[in-house]
């Protein structure tokens, strides 16, 4: 049996363990045509599709004693022997006949993440239509289409996947949210899954993480005197650090980073997300669960009572989690969290909308990110261009010479990777005396005279050193 076969039976092996422990019930036999399962009760259609889909063979039933189920559970045993003569219970035996495609539905799904992984994709999503199936991943922000699969795979994909996500597989009707581990020979990758209910089917996206990713201040690419800016505000013992931008802009790595460069033994650092993306030791982060109502306010709430140093909000969507953020960073708590704004600007007035007045925003914010993600040319085949490209900007007129994308072997596109840009705006003293007299349009124009950097500045500093495009710039900055 080769690497990937033994692999693959190992997380068959786990998942089938898992859902028998999750309905109390526990896998006695198991050969090459079926397995026998112990249950206190005859198992529901779920749970008896989900073993059928996950192995491949027929599913009987024994029903047992719960005092005799619990006890094997307890001691963590997935797989035994027990003879038959043991047996106090004539068994009950569940017709659960077997489905030929799903031995490659497994193989499609693990060579997709592979391929996704190698590929550097951020996102995969799997697409049903009338005429077929697609399945794209998303690679430096542009989808690719990958293969298509045979149209006798299409209805099992949703639920191999849903399994593997925990989800209810016999929902087809909802919208359904999870996340599952998933590693290859060198990482482990958290992997977030949504399904959405479409005339054709349901459509999955998978969005991949990398656990194991480097989380250094260093690694963000943010110009030195930036940096130095941010590590200043980082040593406040409280106040406001926000970072924006719309998703898949970075904003989740920026936060990890600070909460990483925080994490020492003398601090307690304390986070609330919807879900977590990134385990990291030492951080306390809890998730939300819509399900029990157990939301941002609800868990800020009781983090205030954890006496933390620091407190990470994984988003502040909605006024109360606005002012009970802002009431902790007036307090003695540094507070880090994000907004989905344009930039640094659209931050104060966003505030303003949740309730946050200029006084109070004044009083308790000291920086602003702004930030974007930009493909980087790809070193083997860039080509510089013979003439002179004028570059208009806020403050002046460029002359330089572009880098064009050409596409080779290594890229495909032209591009290969990506890197952030960055506006800062710091709230100084004269920020702070704007935001407090409450004259929000006089304020702003203020305020957008005094700034220095934006996101279109710090992007066209990149296509001076030839590492994008002023097209990319042009882009991702929605400006021109």
């Amino acid at each position: 049996m080769n690497s990937l076969s033994m692999a693959e039976n190992t997380l068959m092996e786990r998942e089938i363990h898992d859902i028998c422990q999750r309905h109390q019930s526990v896998v006695i036999k198991k050969d090459d045509n079926a397995i026998t399962i112990a249950s206190n009760e005859l198992p529901n259609d779920d749970l008896l599709s989900a073993l059928r889909f996950i192995s491949g063979r027929i599913v009987n039933v024994e029903i047992w004693p719960l005092a005799r189920i619990e006890s094997i559970l307890h001691q963590n045993i997935s797989l035994i022997r027990v003879p038959e003569e043991e047996s106090s219970l004539l068994p009950l035996i569940a017709d659960t006949n077997t489905d030929e495609n799903d031995a490659p539905v497994i193989q499609l799904i693990n060579q997709t993440l592979l391929t996704a992984i190698q590929r550097r994709a951020s996102d995969i999503h799997f697409e049903p239509f009338q005429q077929g199936y697609r399945i794209r991943i998303r690679v430096d922000g542009a989808l690719h289409l990958l293969s298509s699969p045979s149209p006798q795979m299409n209805a099992s994909i949703a639920a191999r996947l849903k399994i593997m996500a925990k989800l209810n597989i016999a929902e087809k009707r909802l919208p359904q949210d999870g996340q599952f581990d998933w590693s290859d020979t060198r990482h482990n990758y958290a992997i977030r899954m949504a399904t959405l209910p479409t005339i054709h089917g349901e459509k999955v996206v998978l969005r991949i993480l990398n656990t194991m990713q480097q989380l250094s201040l260093d690694q963000l690419g943010i110009p030195e005197q930036l940096l130095n800016q941010l590590r200043q505000k980082l040593a406040l013992p409280q106040g406001m650090i926000l970072v924006t931008g719309p998703t898949g802009s970075g904003k989740t790595v920026t936060l990890y980073s600070c909460l990483q460069y925080l994490n020492q033994n003398k601090k307690n650092i304390c986070s609330v997300e919807d879900p977590v993306e990134i385990p990291l030791n030492g951080i306390n982060q809890t998730q939300t669960n819509s399900k029990i109502d157990l939301n941002f306010a609800k868990v800020l709430r009781a983090l205030l009572r954890q006496d933390p140093d620091v407190i990470m909000v994984g988003e502040i969507r909605d006024s109360e989690t606005a002012e009970i953020s802002v009431k902790a960073a007036q307090t003695g708590h540094l507070v880090l969290s994000t907004l989905h704004t344009n930039s640094t600007i659209d931050t104060l007035s966003r505030l303003q909308n949740l309730g946050i007045s200029g006084y109070m925003s004044a009083s308790c914010i000291k920086l602003i990110i702004a930030q974007r993600l930009v493909r980087k040319l790809c070193l083997h085949c860039r080509k510089q261009q013979t003439e002179e490209t004028i570059i208009n900007t806020e403050n002046n007129s460029l002359f330089i010479k572009q880098w064009l994308a050409v596409g080779c072997e290594h890229c495909f596109s032209g591009y290969y990777g990506r890197t952030a840009i960055y506006e800062f705006l710091e709230i100084t003293d004269d920020i702070k005396q704007i935001l407090s007299e409450q004259n929000s349009q006089n304020g702003q124009k203020t305020i957008i005279a005094q700034r220095k950097d934006t996101l279109l500045s710090s992007g066209i500093l990149l296509v001076e050193q030839g590492i994008t495009t002023l097209e990319e710039i042009y882009q991702v900055t929605g400006q021109e």
